[in-house]
């Protein structure tokens, strides 16, 4: 039934293309055979061969040939829907990206970089073939401020392998930093082109941020698994647990990368909700949002207390309602005075912990952090181009080599940009993701008209400006799964016009 599904596609495909006979053939020709014999025949070969191949591989008891020829005609299947289908790579991509690390945490994969490589090369190679045959890849969608920008810091970034102080290694170990963003988002603008697929993505989405929940609520309720103690006796117990409570980190590479992907998807959410048409959807998108607001309370980092609080803070931009204002503005302001003049739930572990953000000037670990800008400041006075890439204090650096700027941590996205690149890669990076967001706040407040998709890009646009900032305090923004993330919701937001046209044409055609 297989074969004759792959063959069938094959003569349907034919009878499309209206080719039903040999080229310079007449089908009234008395030598014309017919395009469903040619393929019936082929079929009954096919399966022939396959018989064959499966008669033998018993008979030598080669089960890996044996899986190898049953599982082709699945694998035959996939590879057509793929070519058809190409958005569906982006959702496989979206998926590995969000529990690729995790799953590190239970078996050693190596070379999760290079997975990911072939999976947007291979995407890249698929799109080109699907437009070849289709002719329906819309490509003007794929030019914006966001790619141009991309593009701008990717040959930055390829210059900087002749920095004098850089090393050839780590420039070819920070390739994701260097061509990542530019990737997704031309492959987001080009395979993301229907409203639909956007609102499958954003569901899709919320299933993932369910599970991080709810592995979260396993570690606090039922403990860490045998494979989380591994992790943490062998150091992570350093900054997880802690004096003040345990910092939950569900599959994330730590709490601090949890707590402020839990703040973007509480606002995402939030946002979300309050826009949605649909009262079980409004409700369920409500219920995720509270949700990922408590874990990022549970993950313990203080820093990720400033995504929720800058996202609402645009929100109350980008929605031009007065109430909104009003509301979003009084909201600021007590949640502030909640945690800066009052002691109010402090005997909560929590709500100590996250207190302690906002006087950051009686931190110790906030006073260390800015000596060691400080030190940093100093040995980067005359590298306008920085180090060089992969050679800051993040891990990879000491890895790669060991000299003044790998010895002292980060710490901070915008930090490692600056050790990095230098002073002129800092200034380009940030704006690069500054004027894509205000680029997109323009879009939102004056180019989109309909309401429900108006609230799904604001929620992304407000959370990529809350987690850009509080990348100030973690250096979370480049690893899995916010990359990603970020990026393609900064390409959803900039091809908004196309979606709010599509939803406007269809108005049209009811009425």
């Amino acid at each position: 039934n297989f074969y004759t599904f792959i063959f069938q596609s094959y003569y349907i495909y034919g009878i499309n293309r209206k080719k039903l006979c040999y080229k310079g053939i007449s089908m009234n020709n008395s030598n014309y055979i017919p395009v469903e014999t040619r393929s019936i025949k082929l079929l009954y070969l096919i399966i022939l061969i396959g018989l064959v191949g499966i008669l033998m591989a018993l008979l030598s008891m080669n089960m890996v040939l044996f899986a190898g020829i049953t599982a082709l005609p699945l694998i035959c299947i996939a590879g057509i829907l793929i070519l058809r289908y190409p958005q569906l790579m982006l959702f496989i991509i979206f998926t590995i990206n969000y529990f690729i690390l995790g799953i590190t945490r239970y078996m050693p994969i190596e070379g999760i970089s290079i997975i990911m490589d072939i999976l947007y090369v291979l995407t890249l190679v698929l799109i080109f073939v699907h437009s070849a045959l289709y002719h329906n890849i819309e490509w003007k969608r794929s030019f914006h401020i966001l790619s141009a920008l991309s593009a701008l810091w990717a040959f930055y970034c390829i210059l900087e392998v002749m920095n004098p102080s850089a090393v050839f290694e780590g420039w070819i170990l920070s390739r994701g930093l260097i061509i990542n963003g530019l990737i997704i988002t031309i492959l987001t603008s080009l395979l993301c082109t229907r409203y639909k697929t956007l609102k499958v993505l954003l569901f899709t989405f919320s299933l993932f941020t369910i599970l991080a929940i709810s592995k979260t609520f396993m570690q606090k309720y039922f403990g860490f698994d045998t494979y989380e103690t591994r992790w943490l006796n062998n150091g992570g117990a350093t900054t997880h647990i802690i004096h003040s409570g345990i910092r939950y980190f569900s599959f994330f590479t730590d709490a601090s990368n949890m707590g402020s992907n839990m703040g973007g998807a509480g606002i995402i959410f939030g946002i979300t909700s309050l826009y949605m048409k649909n009262k079980t959807f409004k409700i369920y998108y409500a219920s995720v949002a509270i949700a990922s607001l408590y874990t990022m309370m549970l993950s313990g980092t203080r820093g990720a207390i400033i995504v929720p609080l800058a996202g609402l803070a645009l929100y109350t931009v980008v929605s031009k309602q007065t109430r909104s204002i009003l509301t979003g503005t009084a909201s600021l302001v007590l949640i502030y005075v909640f945690f800066a003049f009052t002691m109010i739930g402090q005997s909560n572990a929590t709500i100590r912990r996250m207190r302690t953000a906002f006087t950051p000037s009686k931190d110790a670990s906030y006073i260390v952090r800015k000596e060691n800008q400080e030190r940093l400041k100093e040995y980067l006075k005359y590298k306008p181009f920085g180090e060089g890439l992969g050679l800051s204090g993040d891990g990879l650096g000491v890895k790669v080599s060991r000299r003044f700027t790998t010895s002292i941590p980060t710490d901070s996205w915008y930090v490692k940009i600056w050790v990095e690149t230098g002073i002129i890669g800092l200034i380009l990076y940030l704006g690069m993701v500054f004027i894509t967001i205000a680029r997109g706040t323009w879009i939102l407040m004056f180019n989109i008209y309909d309401p429900e998709l108006k609230g799904i890009l604001t929620g992304w646009l407000c959370a990529i400006f809350g987690m850009f900032l509080s990348a100030y305090g973690n250096s979370f923004w480049g690893q899995f799964p916010t990359m990603v993330i970020v990026f393609m919701g900064m390409s959803f937001i900039l091809n908004g016009k196309y979606f709010d046209k599509e939803l406007s044409d269809k108005i049209k055609n009811y009425s």
